[in-house]
Order: structure tokens, then sequence, then C-alpha cells
């Protein structure tokens, strides 16, 4: 009797933390509303800030509207508390749907709404200051469900599994350091995407991203509990997470400072549990890229985790330090790669043009910046100021870092800086946003992207962060609206009525190609995909159709898949938005 009342009050509790959390399925259920009415007005199903932008989008009307009037109508009681007028009909030219507006801004009353026009409805949003709350804290707790080598135990979203990769990895071949098949201690860390391979790559951009957002607004993360093992510890839980892909990246550092790619085995692993990965799993070779992104992180790292623990924070500098100094006695683009080492994990390297060198400056010039905010050496300074006269603001990626390098220099507060390299800097930012604006103002659901490749999500998302940067520089609210517009295209307003998030919205991704939530047959919750993809390449989603070109299918990798890196974008931007709510309120 008393093993059946604890087994008793376990369910109950789990499902209080569920609710709680909004992981439960009846939280995401879709309202009693037909499927074809709901697909035909599309919205942020998460919602929208009382004093922010909210629009949605009425695609594709079969007839000429007989009134032009839209309701905005209470989702408790059903009554009409708004109207608004249907904006003119017009295409759409990356997708051909025809799109009427329906702008809602000036009504600003907290609570839960649906769009209406006659028959056809929206599926419910919030309307409020805490509407990403729960949002940004299902997407942060997904790197703790991406955990390798420990248990994973987590109530909330059914994740559940004994330690996998506990061996990891073999070197995969010899070096002037270590030979082949010699065991170097790399557990721990996360899995990167869909597979359960690791990479330095996007776990140093992911860690940047992470780290950026929390230096520039903390008290988003003072309090917020993940519930992973470590919460309650006195040290923010985001710090927490973000220590696992750092500590894993120190244990790929070889002896003279250079950093190994990447961790995997030589096949893809079939659709099973991690810990049923048994094959031998080897470090594939050092790479100057990595080599610069790893920099980057650890001086990072180091001002972040200081007020915390000096003496781990004192290891980050080292490691970054000694990072650089191979990278100053490798001045070049250096990456041993072998034929084969692909075969079972993802390349991660720059493709060059016949006839042009291979360069690793974008890197270098993110760890440059990042060494000099972290330590104020001129030294570091001065790289900046050779380089990047010649540089663009580009995209932030794990192919070009750049930017976050350049942003991050731009709104430091630890020393005075250049002047003459700040105005560079703002003016290259500006010069991008302006012509992501131009993106914006001629796509029907305000996109700052025009091509739909791999990760176009991730690619959406970073443009709205390079927007917010816009904003906070010139104050503009053009540029603040334009950012907006991004997440709530990610969150629903877009041609398939969904979000590409699991978990979040009453219509989101469901069939996620992810190894561990196909063999365990559920749906992990706070996953970003990677989206439209108009290349299709793995056969599943339609090609050549741009934003059409996805399809919410676990065998579709090419558009939907999920990678750390992804979500790490879309957290940046949601808690951005989040940020400059609070700061104008």
């Amino acid at each position: 009797m008393k093993i059946g009342r604890m087994f008793a009050l376990a369910v109950i509790i789990s499902f209080v933390i569920a609710i709680a959390y909004g992981f439960y399925t009846r939280t995401n259920a879709a309202p009693t509303v037909p499927p074809s009415t709901a697909s035909r007005i599309v919205v942020n199903q998460v919602g929208y800030f009382p004093t922010g932008s909210k629009s949605a989008v009425l695609i594709n009307l079969g007839n000429l509207p007989e009134t032009n009037k839209v309701a905005l109508v209470n989702f408790r009681n059903k009554r009409t508390v708004f109207e608004t007028n249907l904006g003119e009909r017009y295409e759409d030219e990356a997708s051909k749907d025809v799109i009427q507006k329906i702008d809602f801004t000036s009504f600003n009353k907290e609570g839960r709404y649906y769009l209406k026009y006659g028959n056809i409805q929206s599926y419910p949003f919030r309307i409020g200051k805490d509407i990403y709350e729960g949002a940004l804290t299902k997407m942060l707790r997904s790197y703790y469900l991406q955990r390798c080598g420990v248990a994973v135990r987590d109530r909330i979203s059914g994740v559940n599994h004994p330690p996998c990769h506990i061996n990891d990895g073999l070197i995969a071949h010899t070096d002037a350091f270590n030979r082949s098949g010699e065991l170097k201690r790399a557990k721990g860390g996360w899995h990167d995407a869909g597979d359960y391979g690791k990479y330095v790559s996007p776990t140093a951009v992911t860690v940047g991203r992470l780290l950026s957002l929390y230096e520039q607004y903390p008290k988003l993360f003072r309090s917020r509990q993940l519930s992973i093992p470590e919460s309650g510890n006195r040290r923010p839980d985001l710090l927490d997470e973000v220590k696992v892909g750092l500590d894993w990246m120190l244990t790929m550092q070889r002896e003279d400072g250079a950093i190994y790619r990447k961790l995997s085995g030589k096949e893809w692993p079939g659709t099973i549990l991690p810990q049923a990965d048994k094959q031998k799993r080897f470090i594939y070779g050092i790479s100057t890229p990595e080599t610069a992104k790893f920099a980057a992180a650890m001086a990072m790292a180091n001002r972040v985790y200081a007020p915390f623990d000096a003496k781990l924070a004192q290891n980050y500098l080292k490691a970054a330090q000694k990072a650089w100094a191979f990278l100053q006695s490798q001045p070049s683009w250096k990456v041993d790669w072998f034929e084969g080492d692909d075969n079972g994990s993802g390349k991660y390297l720059n493709e060059f043009p016949e006839g042009t060198p291979k360069t690793d400056l974008n890197d270098r010039l993110w760890s440059a910046a990042e060494l000099f905010i972290t330590t104020g050496d001129s030294a570091f300074e001065q790289y900046l100021a050779t380089n990047i006269p010649s540089y663009t603001y580009s995209l932030f990626e794990w192919a070009d870092p750049s930017p976050l390098g350049m942003s991050n220099y731009l709104m430091q507060k630890r020393w005075k800086g250049s002047d003459k390299l700040k105005q560079q800097i703002v003016a290259k930012l500006l010069e991008r946003a302006d012509s992501l604006m131009q993106k914006v103002a001629l796509s029907g659901y305000r996109l700052a992207i025009n091509d739909f490749i791999w990760a176009s999500n991730k690619r959406a998302a970073e443009e709205g962060i390079t927007l917010l940067h816009a904003y906070r520089i010139t104050g503009k609210p053009v540029y603040l609206k334009a950012a907006a517009d991004q997440l709530d295209y990610l969150l629903g307003r877009n041609h398939f009525n969904k979000s590409f998030i699991t978990g979040v919205g009453y219509n989101s991704v469901q069939k996620v190609h992810h190894r561990l939530a196909q063999a365990k047959k559920i749906v992990i919750p706070g996953l970003m995909v990677g989206g439209p993809n108009t290349k299709a390449e793995d056969g599943i989603a339609p090609k050549g159709r741009g934003p059409l070109s996805y399809l919410d299918d676990e065998r579709s990798y090419a558009t939907n898949e999920y990678a750390i890196d992804y979500n790490a974008s879309a957290i940046a931007l949601m808690g951005m938005l989040m940020g400059e709510k609070f700061d104008q309120n």
C-alpha cells in the first residue's frame, strides 16, 4: 500500500510539473475548429506583446470578400472584442500565396484570442507581457535532453536513458601528439542534432550565441529554473547548461593548443537510443577554423563565469590563450582532413570556389574580438582594426562567426575601444540591416530572407537578431518590428500555419528527424527544425519550391532536423525581444 501511494504521488507530481512547463499534450491540442478553416488565417501561435506590433495573414482566400471586417474573438467566451479591416490582396512573390494582411496592433488588452473572418478562424494566441516565458524555458531545456555521456532522467519530456558513448573517443589519425587508435577522453557535451555526433564548430557558435544573450540580458536568466540536475547551485541554470558544451570542448584541445574538429562513429547510427550506439567513435583531425572558434567561446566564458567560479573562468581563459598561440604559429588555414572522415558524420567545413584561397580569417576575427573584450590587450584590437575594414557584416553561423565578434565589440562596456572601429562596424551592420528591410518590404510574410536553403529557419532568426542590433543602435522602431516579424514567422505566421518549434504553439512540428525521439516515439518539446529548403537534399520534401520546400516528416533531414545552433539562434531572438520589451516597460 505504501509503495502504491508513493507511486500515485509521483504520478501526480509529474503531471503537475508537466502542466507547469506546458508539456502536457492537452495544452497544445488544437482548438475545436475545422482544420480547413484554421489553415487560412495564420498567426504567431504563441502571441504578441501588448505594446508591440500585432499582425496576421489571411492566405489564398478563394472568393472576393463580402465584408472587409475581421473579428478578434475572446477565446473563453467567444465574444468579439475588436474589429479591424482586411488588407488589400496581393501575391507573395516567393510562395505565390495570395496575401491579405490583418493588423490589430491598436488592441492591447491581455488575454487569449483568435481571429475570425466569416467561417475562417485562426489558431488561438495570447496577448501578454509574459507570452514567451514558457517557450523560452522549453527551448533552453532542449540542451539538457541532448547531453551525451551521462544518464538523462527527465520526467517533464519523457527523455530517459542511461549514460551513452562513455568510451569517447579514439584518435582517428596519427599526428605529432597522438597515435591512431589511442584513447583520448572526450566524454560529455551535447549530441549536435538528430544524430549522435559531437562537433566543435556548432558547439562553439551555440555557446557564443547563448553567452552573448546572457551578457546583454542577464536578468532573463537569474532566476529562470530549467529543472536540470544542477538547478539550485546559485549559478544561473543557463550557465550550468552551457558549461556542458564548454567542458567537452576542453577535452578536444591538443597539447599544443590546436582543436580537434569532431567526434563521431564511422557510420551513421540507425533509429536507436543513444546508449544502443555501440560503434567505436573517433576524434578527427585538428583545424584552425575550429581552433579559432574555440578560442572565442572560451574567452567569452572567462568573463561570464568569473563572478561564479574564478578558477573555472581562469581555466577557460588559459585554454583560449593556448589556442590563440597555436593560431599564431599557424597563420594560414589548416585542416587535417582525410577521405572517409565524414562517412558517419557532418563535414562542417567551408567549401571554397576553385581557384580561391582557403581562409579562416572570419573565425580568427571572432576570437580576436572576444579576447580583446576579455583581456583588454591592444594587440587583439589592432588585429580587428587591420582586418575589419575589408570585411562585410554577414550572417552569424558556424561558417562565418565574425558578426558576433563585431556586435560584441560594439556592445561591450569593459573597455573604451576604438571609436573609428565602432563607426566602421555600425556602418557595416546598418548596411546589412537596411538590405534586410528591403527584403522584408517585398515579402508577404515580412521575411528578411529570400533564399530558402539548408537551415533557413536559423537564418531567419539570425537576421532578426541583426535587425534588433540595428534597433538598439538607432532606436528606430521599424527595425524592432521587422525583428519581431521573423519570430512571428517561426511561430506560425507562415504558409504552413505551423510553429517550427516542437511543443510551442497549437499546431507545432511533430515528426522531427531526431533519432532519440523517433526511437522512443515521442515529441521532444522545444526543438526548432531547419525549415524550408529548396534543395531538399533528402529526396523527401518537395524540391525547387522555395518557401514551400518543407515537410513535417521524420525522414526529411534537410528540412525537419533539429540542431543545437538552430535553437541558439531562435532562443537569442526570442530572448532579445523579451529583453527589449522589458526595457521599454
